[in-house]
């Protein structure tokens, strides 16, 4: 008798005892040659698919070309990919381990969310797949049929899934444990029936468990971060919740908060599902603030941790309202020609460095933050007459989404902005821009390079300046400030009589003729709410 690997029915992995292995001629075995884990990949406007394998033999690499050092992130969501031969129709029975204790205590097998077709997913600790049957590859209508190289993958078994289990509890166990570290995966594949196969490139087909991904040849490597899920507006994969049925549009982003870990990656999703990473920030979380009109005393504002000068950027010609900041352990004095205080509340917010590219110099010119220029997807925007560069890590998932929209569905303007929040959570002289939950846009212009115009302008861009305020609507900046107003020396018609910017307030006072102002962002909800 052999010894053989099996899996049980509760999803566990037994030693038992077996036949020997039968002596099969090569060109009939049945196989399962490989798995893998993977991304999917489409072509031909969205009509071809295929997979990339995601493991330590296939390295991917960030926003500037760097290789990352693991391959994937607790709740983030995977294909897993099984190639065979000679088992069409055959079901396969798929567990997944981690290979060491470090992450749940044990190396027992995972409960992980697969995907139920066509918009849920479902807790399972054994997963059971059939090869050839491509519902993993179904969109929110329950479809695949759009693709057309359907036969290319007819000996694969596939299982979409997401890196997480059913409950937050059990998460934040795993990502306490886990911490800064890695963790690999395993993944051990039988035949439901129990009869024999040949495994990777085995001469003979035997009876048994294959155990993949366990070795030097590729590992999947799994880490602790904080994700943001975006998707395109006609992303048909896009499973989040339906917030209006006809036309039917849904909640384009989602999140999964990992409080054990202050790194958030944004992934966008393409019209045609592709997967980009775009970038990777640190949040910090700082003590909320409020502008409020009585300014404290000296003896009353705390300890002075820091002093900040722009007396330099303002001499170079930019057009910075602060003179210098004033940090206090109490609250900050902006210091300008009229001093604001804005003082501690209650809680924190977390904010993110928008400025990516952190292009050292002052003066008036357009300091651009980011540029990614990758697979289709080009993001792209400055900062201009501010230093005001700190956001909300959901408004900047919203920001990110909407340039990506707005620039694959063909407008070429560089999106320039006057500013959010400083780091410490303060505005000066805003009272609306605290926390990092609101930010002012350069108006667009018919030149469509960045520079600032006003809305009675001859070269402002009213009909592209509206598909971009309809998109960060739809990505949830569901406020904004703009002036009522006219235009009949510009380009377009729309503007001829009085109008306003869509999901805008007219707002004169300050004057709001030479920007767009977007506030009233929509929380994004974590994938446990």
């Amino acid at each position: 008798m052999a010894t053989r690997i099996t899996i049980t029915d509760s999803g566990q992995i037994q030693v038992l005892n077996g036949p020997v292995a039968p002596d099969t001629p090569d060109d009939s075995l049945q196989r399962i040659s490989d798995v893998y884990f993977a991304k999917k990949v489409t072509t031909n406007n969205g009509t071809r698919v295929s997979f990339t394998k995601i493991d330590s033999a296939h390295v991917q690499q960030d926003h500037n070309n760097q290789a990352i050092p693991y391959d994937s992130v607790l709740g983030k969501t995977v294909y897993l990919v099984i190639e065979t031969s000679n088992m069409t129709d055959l079901s396969i029975d798929v567990v997944i381990r981690p290979s060491t204790d470090a992450m749940t205590q044990n190396t027992d097998t995972l409960q992980l969310m697969r995907f139920v077709s066509p918009d849920r997913y479902e807790a399972q600790r054994l997963f059971t797949v059939q090869v050839g049957n491509l519902d993993a590859l179904n969109n929110n209508q329950g479809s695949h049929a759009h693709y057309s190289n359907l036969n290319d993958h007819s000996n694969k078994a596939i299982i979409k899934l997401q890196l997480r289990p059913d409950g937050r509890a059990i998460f934040d166990e795993w990502t306490e444990r886990l911490a800064e570290g890695i963790i690999n995966l395993e993944v051990a594949v039988e035949r439901t029936d129990n009869n024999p196969c040949a495994y990777k490139d085995g001469s003979e087909e035997v009876n048994g468990a294959g155990i993949f991904l366990n070795d030097d040849t590729g590992r999947f490597r799994v880490v602790n971060k904080n994700i943001y899920t975006i998707h395109h507006g006609s992303n048909t994969y896009n499973t989040l919740t339906v917030i209006n049925p006809d036309p039917e549009r849904r909640r384009r982003i989602q999140k999964v908060v990992n409080n054990h870990s202050t790194e958030v990656i944004y992934f966008y999703y393409d019209q045609h599902d592709n997967e980009h990473r775009i970038c990777s920030r640190i949040k910090e979380s700082l003590t909320r603030k409020r502008r409020v009109n009585t300014i404290p005393p000296v003896a009353q504002r705390g300890t002075l941790l820091q002093t900040i000068d722009y007396t330099a950027n303002r001499a170079a010609g930019e057009n910075i309202d602060a003179h210098q900041l004033l940090v206090y352990s109490n609250g900050t004095l902006g210091d300008g020609a009229t001093d604001k205080w804005y003082a501690n509340q209650q809680g924190n917010v977390d904010l993110v460095d928008m400025d990516i590219l952190a292009n050292a110099g002052v003066g008036p010119q357009i300091f651009e933050a980011f540029n990614y220029n990758r697979d289709g997807v080009i993001i792209r925007y400055g900062f201009q007459h501010t230093r005001r560069r700190s956001i909300q890590p959901d408004l900047f998932a919203g920001f990110l989404g909407s340039l990506a929209q707005f620039r694959q569905e063909g407008h070429t303007h560089y999106i320039v902005s006057q500013g959010f929040s400083y780091a410490d959570a303060s505005c000066y002289p805003s009272a609306e821009h605290v926390n990092g939950e609101a930010g002012d846009l350069n108006l667009l212009t018919a030149q469509q390079d960045g520079v600032n115009t006003i809305l009675t302008a001859a070269n402002f861009d009213y009909d592209n300046q509206v598909i971009l305020r309809n998109i960060l609507f739809d990505y949830g900046f569901g406020s904004g400030r703009s002036e009522n107003f006219s235009n009949t020396s510009n380009a377009s018609t729309a503007d001829d009589a009085s109008t306003r910017l869509p999901h805008t307030t007219h707002t004169a006072t300050p004057r709001h003729n030479n920007h767009l102002h977007v506030h009233g962002f929509t929380p994004i909800s974590d994938i446990y709410a």
